[in-house]
C-alpha cells in the first residue's frame, strides 16, 4: 500500500507537470510565433516485480510503479496568419526560420514582429537583432546605418520634347529665336541651377544652340535634321558648365527622341534630367525575397541587405530557448538561404504568424489533466485510509 502511494504521487506530481505545460500553452495564445507543446507521459515498470505466468497466460505479479514524464513535444505547425500593417513585420509562407542573435548566439524564430531601432539595426520586439547573409554567406546584423543618406548627383543628361518650328516649304521668311527658359541642372553639391536655351535657325535644316545661365553663356553647339527628325550624331549638344566654387561637369543636351522640326508654333521645352539633391532615408520596405529596400526623401531609392533563413533537416534539432526562439542541439548543422530560393518559402509584408495554439485542443487537455489529478489524489486518499485501517487493527 505504501507502493499505491508513491504510485499516485507520481501520478500527481505528472499531471501538475502536464497542467503547467497547457497553462504556459493558453497563457501564450496571442504570443506571435509561439509553438505549443505536448507533455508526454511514460508508464514506470518494475522490474523486480514477479516474473512468472499465471492463469490464462498472464504475467504474475505487477510490475507498474506509476508513470514518469517522457518529455516535451514542441508542434512546429505554422501559426494563425495576422495581418498587422506594419510594413517590417514578416511571415513566411513555408519552410523556413528567421534567424536572430541574441547575447552573441544564434536562436531561429517563426516569429516576424520586425522594427528597425534608432541605429538603423532590423530588431525582434526583445531588441534580438535580424540577421542578413551576404553573397559569400556569412551572417551579420541587418543594419541600414550606412544607407541613411542618397548623396547629391550632379547633372550629366538633359532631355528635351516638342517641337522646333522650321521653315515651310518655298518659304524664304525669317524665323524667329525661340528661347526655352527654366531649364534645371542640379551641381555636384545638389544645389539647383536655372539655365535657358536659345535656339536660332541657321537655314538648310540646321539650328545653333546658345546656353545661359542668367547672363553669362555657358556654351553653344549645333543640331541637324534630316526631314523631321534630328541626324544621329548631331542630335545632342555637349557643354563644359562651372557652376560657382565647383569644378566644370560636362553637361550633354539630348534631343534625340520626342523632338520633332516642322513648320508652325514652337513646343520645345525642358522635359527632365539625371541629377538630384541630397536626401535622407524616408522609408524603408522588404520584399518577398527578403531584399531590402531604401527609399530617400530626393525620390531615389537603393537596395540593402538581404534577410538570412534557416532550415534544418528536422525541427527536432531544435530547443526551446525562450521568446518564441529556439536554439539548435549539438552537432545540428543549419542550412541558410534566401526568402524564395530552393526550399525556403517567400515572405509577407505587413503580416506575421501569431500562435498555433489549439484553444479546444487545450480545454481538452485540461480536463484530461484536472482528471488525472483527481483519480491520483483519490488513489492515495484511498491506500492512506487502507493503512489507517491496518494501523487501528492492531489496537
Amino acid at each position: 500500500m505504501f507502493e499505491s502511494i508513491t504510485i499516485g504521487t507520481s501520478a500527481l506530481l505528472g499531471h501538475e507537470k502536464g497542467l503547467r505545460t497547457v497553462g504556459n500553452n493558453l497563457a501564450n495564445v496571442n504570443t506571435a510565433g509561439f509553438k505549443s507543446s505536448q507533455l508526454g507521459f511514460t508508464a514506470l515498470f518494475d522490474q523486480q516485480a514477479g516474473g512468472g505466468q499465471g492463469a490464462a497466460g498472464s504475467h504474475a505479479g505487477s510490475g507498474g510503479s506509476g508513470m514518469a514524464v517522457g518529455g516535451t513535444v514542441v508542434n512546429f505547425q505554422a501559426g494563425q496568419d495576422q495581418s498587422t500593417g506594419n510594413p517590417t513585420d514578416l511571415r513566411i509562407n513555408g519552410n523556413g526560420f528567421f534567424v536572430i542573435k541574441r547575447d552573441n548566439e544564434y536562436l531561429y524564430t517563426r516569429a516576424g514582429d520586425f522594427s528597425f531601432n534608432d541605429k538603423g539595426a532590423l530588431v525582434n520586439s526583445a531588441g534580438d537583432a535580424v540577421q542578413a547573409m551576404g553573397e559569400g554567406g556569412a551572417l551579420s546584423d541587418l543594419v541600414l546605418d550606412k544607407q541613411l543618406r542618397s548623396p547629391a548627383k550632379a547633372t550629366t543628361t538633359l532631355k528635351f520634347a516638342g517641337v522646333i518650328p522650321s521653315p515651310a516649304a518655298g518659304s524664304t521668311a525669317a524665323l524667329a529665336d525661340v528661347t526655352v527658359p527654366s531649364i534645371t541642372a542640379v551641381d555636384a553639391s545638389g544645389n539647383s541651377h536655372s539655365l535657358s536655351m536659345k535656339i536660332h535657325y541657321n537655314g538648310n535644316s540646321e539650328y545653333a544652340l546658345t546656353i545661359s545661365e542668367g547672363a553669362t553663356t555657358v556654351g553653344t553647339g549645333t543640331l541637324k535634321f534630316a526631314g523631321a527628325y534630328p541626324v544621329p550624331g548631331f542630335n545632342a549638344v555637349t557643354v563644359d558648365w562651372t557652376p560657382a566654387g565647383l569644378a566644370a561637369t560636362s553637361l550633354k543636351f539630348d534631343f534625340a527622341s520626342d523632338v520633332m522640326a516642322q513648320p508652325g508654333a514652337s513646343s520645345i521645352a525642358f522635359a527632365s534630367q539625371d541629377g538630384y539633391a541630397a536626401g535622407s532615408k524616408s522609408d524603408q520596405a522588404i520584399g518577398s525575397d527578403g531584399l531590402v529596400t531604401i527609399k530617400y526623401s530626393n525620390g531615389q531609392s537603393s537596395t540593402g541587405p538581404r534577410l538570412a533563413l534557416a532550415d534544418f533537416d528536422s525541427v527536432r534539432d531544435l530547443s526551446e530557448a525562450g521568446g518564441s526562439a529556439f536554439r539548435r542541439n549539438a552537432d545540428v548543422v543549419a542550412s541558410y538561404g534566401y526568402a524564395g530560393s530552393a526550399t525556403f518559402g517567400k515572405l509577407q509584408a505587413g503580416h506575421r504568424e501569431g500562435s498555433n495554439v489549439d484553444l479546444a485542443e487545450e480545454f481538452s487537455n485540461l480536463i484530461l489533466m484536472q482528471r488525472g489529478y483527481q483519480a491520483a489524489s483519490h488513489v492515495v486518499s484511498t491506500a492512506n485510509e487502507m493503512i489507517q485501517q491496518l494501523f487501528e487493527m492492531k489496537r
